[in-house]
């Protein structure tokens, strides 16, 4: 599956274990040293597109560098939100 080589790619410095979930999605495991350093389930939507799959690597990087104590970088992050908030108008 191409979703498994890209979060390989995304993160050498861990073992990257994924397991395909019964719903279609994967269950990601990054570990260091032989000890699980972080656990997350990936749902099916998020292994189809690119930019889904670059939301769930960019949002595990912020989640790595924050336990680490460290902010990380802001060039690296990227929005989850593609769309202006709704604006409502009262009659």
């Amino acid at each position: 599956m191409i979703a498994e080589q890209v979060l390989t790619a995304a993160f050498p410095e861990f073992e990257v274990l994924t397991t395909q979930r019964p719903d279609g999605g994967l269950l990601l495991v990054l570990r260091n040293d032989g000890r699980e350093v972080l656990k997350r389930a990936v749902s099916k939507g998020q292994t189809q597109t690119a930019i889904q799959l670059e939301w769930v690597i960019s949002s595990i990087r912020r989640d790595l560098a924050l336990e680490a104590g460290m902010s990380p970088a802001i060039a690296r992050l990227q929005s989850q939100s593609r769309t202006a908030l709704p604006t409502y108008e009262y009659a």
